[in-house]
């Protein structure tokens, strides 16, 4: 233990012996580091939060509707924009920051300096943004986070307004364009399909395809229009075989002295309704057999109607004359024959169906040989029709994209003009820091108390180590590594014991006046600030 305290025990003598260099050597770091504390200001801090609540109930209930921008990286862009070069340059000028020292740039170099003392955080995740400034004067401080802060909140993203309206002319110029595009390629259709009318340019079927349906049709339209004919030859081989008048036997009446013919108006009515069913009778065999209910049904009433029609013409025969009147004799008349006049209708029927059956198989056989004189220019024809409807295919789809984005636009615009898709919330306001930042000025004196007696003692080691003196045989000749032979003893005399003592009183009323000067100099800044002086 004394071999590791022996250098601090053979240290501290020369040290001691050079204190006064030590004590002047404090007291001039004193002097110089007080006139730069004099002139350091001490710093205040200004802050404030804001937060953007992006999350609107608006936002979902638009989903799929108008164009949603990512609302939290505008907001973030904002931020990032608002400590630009513009923006500062305005508020230095608002707030008279800039020192009128004479110079140009005295605006661009408090810009700068605002630069450097001033943090913007932003917080994304949580969508917190938090600004700081850092000046002498808290007033002026908190002014400037303040006016940041209501820069921050008054643009927000009222650019977006702007874009959207930027956005609008570009799409209505280009819907416009397109518009005019495809009028052009739809009035290119039209003359290709107005020069081949032919030419029916549906894309799923082919030109054979078509031959082919065509030639069916044509088919079977012609056996259509031969079993018209067929059944036309057959009514009307039918209704050569009716004759046109048919004979009724009818009692004779002669008139009062003369003889004339007579029929009964109630037997020439069963006589054309027998005719009638007879007639009707025929089309139903020529249709169905014999055992259908409507041939049985036929028949039935044909056999009354007959039955009917001898039972007045028994009683007309069997009847007395009247004794004034001549008696009746019978006779035959001729009538129109309903059979054959109803044969007669189904004729003409038949040459209407047939004549509309001739009409249609040569439109068919017209339109077959429209599409088989085609076929060398088919392949031309195709490869035309083709490049026309993809250009068109092309212009109408980028058009309806247009469109539909115009539309979307447009109400984006709406949504926009008529709500808020972000909400800014000053979370903490502007606010300074009554306490300027580490270090203040009383704790700069301190430190620089402290600093100028740490000073003058590394003085007094330098100076001993420069020019050593030696207090004991054994400091000597451990530091000459020498043999001493021997030592003088000095008795001080009460005159140099008071001289010893005056100078340790000296030396403490220096070292002592120092640190009181620095006590009361840190007090008085205390209060200084306190009072705002």
């Amino acid at each position: 233990m004394n071999d590791l305290l022996r250098p601090l025990f053979n240290l501290l003598p020369g040290m001691w012996d050079r204190r006064w260099v030590g004590l002047l050597t404090a007291w001039v770091i004193m002097v110089l580091g007080g006139a730069g504390v004099a002139l350091f200001h001490e710093r205040y801090m200004a802050s404030a939060r804001v937060y953007v609540d992006t999350q609107t109930l608006l936002k979902p209930l638009m989903q799929g509707l108008t164009v949603q921008p990512n609302i939290d990286d505008q907001v973030a862009m904002v931020a990032r924009t608002l400590l630009a070069r513009p923006n500062l340059e305005q508020l230095v000028r608002e707030k008279h920051l800039a020192i009128d020292d004479g110079k140009p740039d005295a605006v661009n170099r408090t810009v700068d300096q605002l630069l450097k003392n001033i943090k913007l955080n932003i917080n994304a995740r949580e969508n917190l943004y938090s600004v700081t400034y850092v000046n002498s004067d808290p007033k002026i401080a908190l002014g400037v986070v303040t006016d940041l802060v209501n820069m921050f909140l008054t643009s927000g993203i009222g650019g977006k307004q702007q874009d959207t309206e930027q956005a609008l002319k570009f799409l209505d110029a280009q819907v416009a364009d397109y518009g005019r595009k495809l009028s052009a390629a739809e009035q290119k259709l039209k003359d290709f399909k107005t020069r081949h009318p032919g030419y029916s340019g549906v894309a799923n079927i082919d030109y054979y395809t078509r031959v082919n349906q065509a030639s069916d049709q044509l088919s079977q339209l012609q056996g259509q229009l031969s079993a018209a004919i067929a059944a036309r030859n057959a009514i009307s081989g039918q209704m050569r075989g009716e004759s046109p008048t048919i004979s009724v036997t009818a009692p004779y009446m002669p008139t009062a002295g003369t003889a004339a013919p007579g029929v009964s108006p109630a037997v020439l009515d069963i006589e054309q309704r027998i005719q009638a069913q007879r007639a009707k009778l025929d089309d139903l065999l020529q249709r169905y057999t014999n055992d259908y209910p409507d041939v049985i049904s036929a028949r039935q009433t044909l056999a009354r109607l007959e039955a009917e029609k001898k039972a007045r013409l028994k009683a007309a025969a069997e009847q007395p004359a009247h004794p004034n009147e001549p008696a009746i004799t019978p006779n035959t008349i001729s009538a129109a024959n309903p059979a054959y006049q109803q044969l007669r209708v189904q004729v003409a029927q038949s040459d209407a169906n047939v004549a509309s059956l001739q009409a249609q198989v040569g439109e068919a056989q017209s339109r077959l040989n429209q599409l088989r004189s085609q076929a060398g220019q088919m392949p031309e024809l195709d490869q035309q029709y083709a490049e026309l409807m993809r250009g068109y295919d092309v212009i109408r789809k980028s058009y309806d994209d247009l469109a539909a984005r115009r539309q979307s636009a447009g109400l984006t615009q709406s949504v926009d003009a008529s709500s808020q898709l972000a909400v800014f919330r000053v979370v903490d306001p502007p606010r300074v820091e009554h306490r300027p930042l580490f270090p203040s000025k009383p704790v700069l004196i301190a430190m620089l108390v402290f600093f100028a007696l740490g000073c003058g003692v590394v003085a007094s080691f330098v100076v001993s180590q420069v020019m050593p003196t030696f207090h004991s045989p054994r400091h000597l000749r451990e530091s000459i590594d020498r043999p001493v032979l021997g030592s003088i003893s000095m008795l001080n005399s009460p005159d140099i014991l008071a001289q010893d003592k005056r100078g340790n009183v000296n030396l403490a009323l220096g070292v002592g006046g120092l640190v009181l000067i620095g006590l009361l100099w840190a007090i008085w800044a205390h209060f200084a600030r306190q009072a705002g002086v």
